[in-house]
């Protein structure tokens, strides 16, 4: 006999057999018991619907993570079975491309403008839909179904390499080289403004106001006051690869991992990231021509090592990124690095 799905809430109990599991991974086996003849549900839209707060547990809201006890109840709001059909993302219609892949992981490119998961207000096709498509056996890959196989992320609007683990021992393998500083990454970024030194590093603890995105850089040694709980350290190392008349290409290499680091470590210096919406000042903006719709940074190299193999990656730059080299290249002034800027094309 065919199962129905009720309307308005649906009310599950978990069964002994299912307890003590996480709660996405046990209304996943458990709508599959309870409806059969419907199409099966995965984590991942589970783990969405949970933090939207359209599952609960036991009448309260819960994150994925949380698990359950024998007769706990679910109640779960049918009118998202609505969006159940998992999408069906066509080869071109996102910019993703893939550089690598074997056995334990694979390397995307990924486009400017592609979000790294559903999140906010955004809607379409994300790296984890795109992966999900691809590869659907990275459901269970990570510690969030949101996020399979991901171990580290780029901004919506940079561009460049992305390496995601196939299975959850390179998983665990890959967060831990990025938690120890063993990867190392390179970006490259065009500046306003010309920096004082052609090389050095920027060392500026980052912080941020609760409930906000954008963050702040401060020098330790002349803050005053008591830090702020969620201060953290953060060092980058950068170089001028090509001066132009009112910018600078600047190579960058962060020896840590923060969120908008090398965007906010700029800034702090005085020369944001061109096209940057969120951290270039507002003074800039009115006196800069050039202001491309998305801030102009790309994570160009990758290297690593994995299960003492060891792995780089390359990833040219994007078109519009050239585009605007190619725009100011007749007012260059000094091209202090010619190998370097070469091998970004």
């Amino acid at each position: 006999m065919t199962h129905s799905l009720p309307e308005k809430s649906l009310f599950l109990e978990i069964p002994r057999h299912l307890k003590d599991k996480r709660v996405d991974s046990a209304l996943v086996t458990l709508f599959h018991e309870k409806f059969p003849e419907e199409k099966p549900i995965s984590r991942a839209f589970v783990a969405r619907a949970l933090k939207e707060g359209k599952i609960l547990l036991n009448n309260v809201f819960v994150l994925p993570r949380a698990v359950v006890a024998t007769h706990d109840i679910l109640t779960v709001n049918v009118d998202i079975f609505e969006t159940v059909v998992r999408s069906v993302v066509p080869q071109d219609s996102i910019a993703i491309g893939k550089l690598f892949e074997d056995e334990r992981i694979v390397v995307l490119e990924k486009g400017a403008g592609v979000q790294m998961h559903q999140g906010g207000s955004h809607i379409g096709v994300t790296v984890a839909d795109w992966l999900m498509h691809h590869y659907p056996t990275l459901e269970d890959v990570g510690e969030d179904p949101l996020r399979p196989g991901i171990v580290h992320r780029l901004d919506r609007d940079t561009s460049g390499v992305l390496v995601v683990a196939k299975d959850n021992e390179s998983f665990q393998a890959l967060k831990k080289s990025f938690q120890d500083r063993l990867v190392e990454k390179t970006y490259v970024a065009l500046v306003y403004g010309h920096l004082s030194v052609l090389e050095g590093s920027i060392d500026a603890l980052l912080m941020r106001k609760p409930g906000e995105l954008r963050r702040r850089a401060i020098d330790p040694k002349q803050y005053q006051g008591t830090l702020p709980g969620n201060t953290r350290t953060a060092l980058t190392l950068y170089r001028v690869i090509a001066r132009y008349e009112e910018y600078d290409l600047v190579e960058l290499t962060p020896k840590t991992g923060r969120t908008h680091q090398l965007r906010v470590h700029l800034s702090f210096l005085g020369h944001p990231v061109v096209g940057d919406k969120l951290y270039a000042f507002k003074e800039v903006k009115r006196k800069v021509l050039l202001l491309p719709g998305r801030q102009l940074l790309h994570a160009s190299r990758l290297a690593l090592s994995l299960f003492d193999k060891k792995y780089q990656f390359q990833s040219s730059l994007p078109q519009d990124f050239r585009t605007v080299l190619a725009s100011i290249d007749e007012t260059r002034v000094t091209s202090y690095d010619d190998e370097a800027l070469k091998s970004l094309f």
